[in-house]
């Protein structure tokens, strides 16, 4: 049986590709390994409007995903990250209904969405963590070029 660790969302940041900025979200588990994941526009202000929840008067489509889910009756139990194919993580969502739980396979972005909105939790194999996933402390690192030029530009700066 896969391992899983339980994961949050740790914030959003933007990342420079070959086809211009991309957003990508961060989702850290409690030893301070962040997994980032690229996901569109749209998924990302979506995402972060239901952590901040907010709710727009006319739903989006993850807003009306979840009317849909409450109104048949089906609870959102989980979120899982549970492998990676061809460079692409492979997410599901657990929905408990009147015929038990039933596993859908979906996008990371649209499983992150939806279990946002739902209060449930959300997971990652431990495997795609060990993976895939960055150390907090090495993302959050400024390269050291960068933070001796900015000494060097100070001391110059201090001259003048």
């Amino acid at each position: 049986m896969e391992e899983f660790v339980k994961v949050q969302i740790s914030g959003f940041a933007q990342v420079n590709t070959p086809y211009g900025p991309t957003p990508v979200l961060l989702l850290e588990d409690d030893v301070e390994r962040i997994l980032v994941i690229v996901i569109g526009e749209a998924e990302a202000s979506s995402i972060a409007a239901a952590v901040r929840g907010f709710q727009s008067p006319v739903p989006n489509t993850h807003d009306f995903m979840m009317r849909v889910l409450d109104g048949v009756n089906v609870r959102v139990k989980k979120g899982e990250i549970y492998n990676i194919q061809s460079n692409r993580f492979l997410a599901r969502i657990t929905v408990e209904s009147s015929v038990g739980d039933v596993k859908v396979d979906g996008r990371p972005s649209d499983i992150i969405a939806l279990t946002v909105r739902a209060g449930a939790d959300m997971y990652v194999t431990e495997d795609i963590m060990k993976k895939a996933s960055i150390e907090k402390s090495v993302l959050l690192k400024e390269p050291e070029e960068s933070a001796h030029k900015d000494t060097k530009d100070e001391d110059e700066e201090e001259k003048h």
